[in-house]
């Protein structure tokens, strides 16, 4: 089945389901409204992500909207005993987020998270008709991490100090805390073919190996930018101290593009800048190494989180040092994730500091001269700056990667080959990927 065919908008209300312990799990109604809040105070204070579960009728209008579908646990005096919800947050509507998921002091130990998960599972795949499932973990503990690894979700990435330290008093955590990216894919649809960077893609395609994530893969040599504007969106989220910029397109526009919301979220007091990049065209292939010569890290994937089911690579920039060191994982599997995750920071970081002193070098020398936040001409792609501020000369020579060893400025006709072989010391490849062909953009 292709991605045309995805989740239709409208209110979805599940049934009534009786367990045998005397337990009931419904959809929400009005009339559990009120029960929302002291649920997740009980379980987080006010401290819990999203500050709508302390909001009656702000999480009825969520409902109502058709954004998220909660399930209700009740137990057999009617107490509410947990919640768990399945809520449209990615571009693509055939990709559902299992989240929210809490059980009440009370009724801890008594199963019934797992059958909240269960149900919400089954109704995403069998009432939905949704083609994965996508989960966010928090790393302060491994609770649901484990819960949902035993239900078939792969880890694919973590975002990095998600949460701040201040909304995690109540557990006396050190630090701010990441979260792990979890996916479960119901093998209902095909994926459209993806556009992999030279310098991660042996790493991306293990992660999507392991989530058994079919679909074209190719590696795609870093040949430039699109000479159309960057499509782009902004969201700031405060509450996170995170800012994040998701990239549908890497036109001419996005050195500059970057450069100034990264410059407005560290003045701004963000804690981190992300950019998400579509990996469905060549240009996000790009556009990934260019943030990585210019010192951005990698945390890994978001498997089909855009429109017609295109992955996402997560780059980031830290303004302090990640707090890697509270991470706490379910697996061997997470553990390895965290360390190439924790080792590509260190790389970023190394190369991020001897880029901007350099930088800094050159700009006290001739202020004229050198400025991020300078337009580039008119109908020339702003990628010339980046390489004339890394002095490139249209390479990234990075260890273990970098952009593949092909000028940015190459011939038409060199460019439109159909199979341009990449040597396998500038990949990582020590043979083919499976399911992987190589091209140029």
């Amino acid at each position: 089945m292709s991605y045309s065919s995805c989740v239709k908008k409208g209110l979805w209300q599940p049934a009534l389901s009786r367990e045998a312990d005397g337990y009931t799990i419904a959809g929400f109604t009005a009339r559990d409204a009120a029960d929302i809040p002291r649920a997740f105070t009980s379980v987080y204070g006010r401290d819990y992500l999203s500050s709508v579960v302390y909001d009656p009728e702000a999480f009825k209008a969520l409902i109502a909207s058709g954004e998220q579908i909660s399930f209700i646990a009740r137990d057999g005096q009617g107490d509410i005993a947990g919640h768990i919800a399945l809520a449209f947050s990615a571009p693509n509507r055939g990709l559902v987020e299992l989240c929210q998921g809490i059980v009440t002091p009370e009724h801890r130990k008594s199963g019934i998270f797992v059958r909240m998960i269960d149900r919400a599972l089954d109704f995403a795949r069998d009432d939905l008709g949704a083609h994965a499932v996508y989960g966010i973990s928090l790393t302060n503990h491994i609770v649901s991490q484990k819960v949902v690894a035993r239900r078939g979700f792969r880890d694919v990435g973590m975002e990095v100090d998600y949460v701040p330290q201040r909304m995690l008093t109540r557990e006396g955590h050190g630090g701010a805390a990441a979260t792990l990216v979890q996916y479960l894919d119901y093998g209902q649809h095909d994926y459209l073919p993806c556009h992999l960077p030279p310098s991660y893609a042996v790493w991306f395609t293990r992660l999507l190996e392991g989530a058994a994530i079919g679909g074209q893969r190719q590696i795609t040599l870093a040949t430039g930018l699109d000479r159309r504007a960057t499509v782009s969106e902004l969201m700031d989220m405060p509450r996170f101290d995170m800012a994040r910029l998701l990239v549908r397109r890497a036109g001419f526009d996005f050195w500059s593009l970057v450069g100034d919301h990264e410059a407005a979220a560290e003045a701004n007091g963000r804690r981190s800048f992300q950019v998400l990049i579509n990996l469905g065209n060549a240009e996000g292939a790009a556009a990934v190494e260019l943030l990585r010569g210019w010192g951005y890290a990698c945390s890994g994937l978001l498997p089909g989180y855009l429109e017609g089911g295109q992955h996402a690579a997560i780059m980031y920039r830290n303004f302090e040092a990640p707090y890697f060191e509270g991470i706490k994982l379910h697996d061997e599997g997470a553990q390895r994730l965290l360390a190439n995750i924790s080792n590509d920071w260190q790389r970023a970081e190394r190369l991020g500091s001897e880029l901007r002193h350099l930088i800094d070098e050159q700009a006290a020398e001739a202020p004229a001269a050198i400025s991020l936040a300078r337009q580039p001409d008119a109908g020339v792609p702003s990628l010339d700056m980046a390489r004339e501020l890394l002095g490139i000369g249209g390479r990234v020579p990075l260890e273990s990667g970098g952009m593949s060893p092909v000028t940015l400025n190459e011939s038409a006709s060199a460019a439109n080959k159909d199979d341009v072989p990449v040597p396998a010391a500038e990949t990582g490849l020590e043979h083919d990927v499976p399911g992987s062909s190589t091209a140029a953009n």
